[in-house]
């Protein structure tokens, strides 16, 4: 038989030998004698040894493995790596913020890094972030985006310029060529060339200001040059390649209105600056950008596209309409045909006037469609930019989105029933508006007029008929003819009989009234004017 027995780290082996083995009672002792027992003891730890190393290598193993997966190597977090982890919980009462860098390690970063200078946050838990090894003891590693003012030593600047580290200073003065930046008690030089991606035209605007840095060159406490354009430049390259790796999902960003000019406007995405053109800040027509948007105002924007210039520098142009709903989309639910609505007046043209209805919105009133009184030769004798109008919608095309609107519209047509008010051979008083070559324009009513043939004037007055018929003179006439589809009313005097020369007066008059709707000022008025005109002269037939 043979057994082992295992204490602390001392086995012990017992052998036992059996020579001989009789049953004989009578032989017992004989037996007993005979029986040889030999006990071994051993105190070794070579089996137990060998056998605890195998399992520590094991372990060891898989622990480096683990950390591995995780993307962290315990002996490679060193003071100046930038390292990626995942913010855990933002915590109301504690100025610490716990960064889960893997399954069994952890950093601390500074909760007014996660905020901006509005108290904003700027990042939420369970976020991924970028930030710094700014200092390790043993298993309690600090990080943040830059070194602060109130962290640094000479140290800290020596590591930051080796590791390239986003260091914080303060600027306080001018100097020859650049500025003096204070940096915890060291003065450092950043050039004028050096403290913005862009010219810089006012100096003085950067004066007092905190900022970060990257060290360009550290020799000694006395010779140091920093620079900030080349740190907004390293993170705008990263901040296009995030951007280019979400493009094609209709990407839209926050940003702030860094710069106003009369063409646009430029916008920072946080560290990476695009440019808004005016026409891309709102549907509505932007005469002055500043009425829309102002400095340092936070926007919405989409991403339109990101090119290359000459120079290899990447210019981004952004949107703020691309990023709202499509005012069109429902133009054809929200306005219906023949309904009445009111609007702006945003731009006016010889042809007519634009109404915006909402923003994004537009219609056009023709000059024909804006009053039953008179002819209208200009827009701008009947409405001024600026004014609400009450109008009536004629027709519109989403497609092409367009919208017919009307002025005169919204009142009621004077000429309707008119035969029953004036009927043929009805005697009235009317005003003369004015004296042409073929007769007189007489107001009958508001919005109606008629025609007296010269003819007719020379027949009653002879040469006399200027002196008589001259505007604002109210003469008593005779209704001799009404035509109700082409608004036209041919008019007599008392006691004249049929005047076939009158007719032929009046038939010049519709002719020539006729030639001017059917040839609009094209100049002005453009491929939807014409479509307008030829709507608006179907219209009149029917």
């Amino acid at each position: 038989m043979q057994g082992q027995v295992n204490a602390g780290r001392t086995s012990i082996n017992l052998r036992l030998t059996e020579k001989h083995m009789c049953r004989s009672d009578t032989h017992k002792d004989e037996i007993e004698m005979s029986n040889k027992l030999d006990i071994v003891w051993e105190d070794e730890d070579t089996g137990f040894d060998e056998e605890l190393k195998k399992k520590e290598t094991s372990e060891k193993s898989d622990f480096e493995q683990l950390l591995n997966e995780q993307g962290i190597d315990q002996t490679q977090i060193k003071v100046g790596q930038k390292i990626s982890g995942t913010i855990s919980v933002i915590p109301e009462h504690s100025d610490d913020v716990l960064v889960e860098l893997s399954s069994r390690w952890s950093g601390i970063i500074s909760k007014s890094e996660l905020f901006d200078e509005e108290n904003e946050p700027k990042y939420q838990a369970g976020e991924t972030i970028e930030p710094f090894v700014i200092s390790r003891k043993g298993s309690e590693i600090q990080l943040s985006f830059s070194l602060s003012l109130g962290t640094q030593n000479a140290k800290d600047l020596s590591s930051a310029y080796e590791n390239g580290i986003p260091i914080k200073g303060k600027v306080t003065k001018e100097n020859k060529g650049g500025f003096e930046i204070s940096i915890r008690g060291k003065t450092a030089f950043c050039p004028i060339s050096q403290i913005d991606s862009r010219y810089v035209e006012d100096k003085a605007q950067w004066l007092g200001q905190e900022l970060e840095f990257l060290i360009e060159k550290y020799e000694n406490d006395k010779n140091i040059v920093v620079s900030r354009a080349k740190l907004i430049k390293a993170r705008a390259a990263e901040k296009i390649k995030e951007i280019e790796a979400n493009l094609n999902e209709n990407l839209i960003l926050k940003g702030k209105i860094t710069e106003i000019r009369d063409y646009g406007a430029f916008v920072d995405l946080g560290g990476l600056e695009g440019f808004l053109h005016v026409s891309e800040i709102s549907f509505s027509r932007v005469q002055q950008i500043r009425d829309y948007l102002q400095k340092g105002e936070e926007v919405t924007v989409k991403i339109l596209k990101i090119e290359e210039d000459d120079r290899g520098k990447k210019r981004i142009s952004l949107s703020i309409k691309a990023a709202l709903d499509d005012p069109w989309t429902n133009a054809i639910d929200d306005y219906k045909e023949q309904e009445s609505f009111s609007g702006k007046v945003v731009k006016i043209e010889k042809f007519g006037a634009f109404v915006e209805l909402k923003p994004g919105i537009e219609g056009l009133i023709h000059i024909s469609e804006m009053s039953w009184e008179k002819r209208i030769h200009h827009a701008s004798d009947v409405v001024k930019v600026g004014d609400t109008v009450n109008v009536r919608l004629l027709s519109i095309d989403a497609v092409k989105q367009k919208i017919s609107l009307s002025l005169k519209h919204v009142e009621d047509d004077p000429w309707q029933g008119l035969e029953e008010g004036l009927p043929i051979g009805s005697h009235l008083t009317a005003k003369v508006e004015s004296l042409k070559g073929f007769g007189a324009i007489l107001a009958i009513k508001p919005g109606i007029t008629g025609l007296l043939p010269i003819s007719t004037m020379k027949k009653v007055w002879g040469e006399r008929y200027r002196k008589e018929c001259s505007p604002p003179k109210e003469v008593n006439v005779t209704i001799a003819e009404i035509n109700r589809n082409e608004k036209k009313i041919l008019l007599s005097l008392p006691n004249i009989e049929e005047d076939e020369d009158g007719r032929e007066n009046f038939e010049q008059y519709q002719a020539q009234q006729e030639t001017q709707q059917k040839q609009p000022d094209k100049k002005n008025q453009g491929s939807f004017g014409d479509l307008l005109a030829a709507k608006m002269a179907e219209k009149n037939k029917q």
